[in-house]
């Protein structure tokens, strides 16, 4: 399991490198903003909320439960940072990435409670 993790959270990391301009843009991505908040706790929530779904009410496995909560949450935010780089002016955030990452992490931390 932590295997698993660890090797999805890689991989975010390589999508985010592969996807990235190679021209020198300076964004305004501040770390303290009401973005980082909604990527933090719509991670968190999508966590929650699949891994709830699928143990208690179809019966998962918590481990695999988990497993899967965590890819649909982590696939979830580079699917929003991939949208946001095809917006005029819009680029991938390493910090929204992070900020995915914690709010992943936050939600494993609160169901292994």
């Amino acid at each position: 399991m932590m295997k698993s993790f660890i090797i999805l959270i890689i991989l975010l990391f390589g999508f985010a490198k592969a996807e990235q301009d190679t021209t020198k843009v300076i964004h305004n991505d501040p770390w303290i903003a009401y973005d980082k908040f909604l990527h933090f706790s719509v991670s968190a929530s999508i966590v929650l909320s699949t891994q709830y779904t699928l143990e208690r009410k179809m019966n998962y496995k918590t481990k695999d439960a988990m497993f899967i909560s965590v890819l649909v949450s982590s696939v979830n935010g580079i699917l929003k940072e991939l949208w946001d780089n095809r917006q005029p002016n819009g680029f991938i955030s390493k910090k929204d990435i992070l900020a995915n990452i914690a709010g992943i992490t936050f939600g494993v931390f609160i169901i292994k409670i």
